[in-house]
């Protein structure tokens, strides 16, 4: 199984806006995208975006192009363009949690 990470850096002051966005759910159904696992960290200086599955990574940049007015939101809540990081961080906090069969806000 494939592993994606995306990190976005926050502006100051926007993480809890931030935690709001990531709570409500992604723009899209992840039961309908192939993936296997979908969720959302944050801390108070970075969100990141973990995607799992056969083909994490073209699914999650698909998913960006399909998706990029939502994807546009974030541009008054991040400071530079998302990139990729090896793993999520052990102090970040998960917001938003789905894997097959069920999803669970956290």
């Amino acid at each position: 199984m494939e592993q994606y990470v995306v990190a976005a850096r926050l502006k100051p002051g926007k993480a809890a806006e931030a935690e709001r966005e990531l709570a409500a759910g992604p723009p899209f159904d992840p039961a309908a995208t192939g993936l296997s696992r979908h969720s959302a960290y944050l801390t108070e200086r970075y969100v990141y975006l973990l995607f799992e599955g056969e083909a994490a990574r073209s699914t999650a940049l698909r998913l960006a192009r399909e998706h990029f007015a939502d994807v546009g939101r974030w541009q008054s809540l991040v400071i530079e363009l998302p990139s990729t990081v090896d793993a999520v961080p052990p102090d970040a906090r998960c917001v938003y949690r789905w894997q097959t069969g069920n999803s669970v806000h956290s």
